[in-house]
């Protein structure tokens, strides 16, 4: 287990890392792509609950270190997103082997769309309000589809992490 929480955390940097260089920078219909929530929807529906749980909290504190949002919101938002794909990972719904194709992308499409309505809704519990401007709408439809596309390769990158460092007996 120490080992995928190690190899975890340091990918967990690296997606930290192209979030803040790369797609913070790119906008789709005014809207950001938070790849940041994806990874740990991706490392729940793996099956990996301690390892999904911790890379939203990594992954939500480097980033809000960076942003001008609520610190700690978006760790927040990615660790209930983490831990409700992850009681969908341990029953098998999320499988990539086990279920459909088409079940891991929609159940990260479903993911994408809920997460900017739980972000603004922490921001206005939170008292911060300047995450009003744009439309929230907007941002619950681009991130719904960007996570439709990108969950299965993101969820294969997540079972290899995972396993990492799984003995197998014979």
């Amino acid at each position: 287990m120490t080992r995928a929480l190690v190899s975890a955390t340091l990918v967990t940097l690296c997606i930290v890392a192209l979030q803040l260089s790369i797609l913070s920078s790119l906008r789709f219909a005014g809207v950001v792509v938070m790849l940041v929530w994806l990874w740990p929807l991706a490392m729940g529906l793996a099956g990996f609950t301690v390892l999904a749980v911790w890379s939203a909290l990594v992954a939500g504190v480097f980033f809000d270190t960076h942003a001008v949002t609520p610190f700690g919101l978006t760790a927040a938002v990615g660790m209930l997103l983490a831990y409700g794909a992850s009681r969908l990972g341990k029953e098998g719904v999320g499988d990539l082997d086990s279920a459909a194709w088409w079940v891991a992308p929609v159940l990260a499409a479903g993911g994408g769309f809920v997460a900017p309505a739980l972000y603004v809704v922490g921001a206005f519990v939170t008292l911060h309000f300047s995450l009003w401007r744009g439309s929230t709408l907007a941002m619950m439809v681009v991130n719904a589809l960007a996570f439709l596309v990108l969950a299965r390769p993101v969820s294969r990158l997540a079972r290899v992490v995972g396993n990492f460092g799984v003995r197998v007996r014979r």
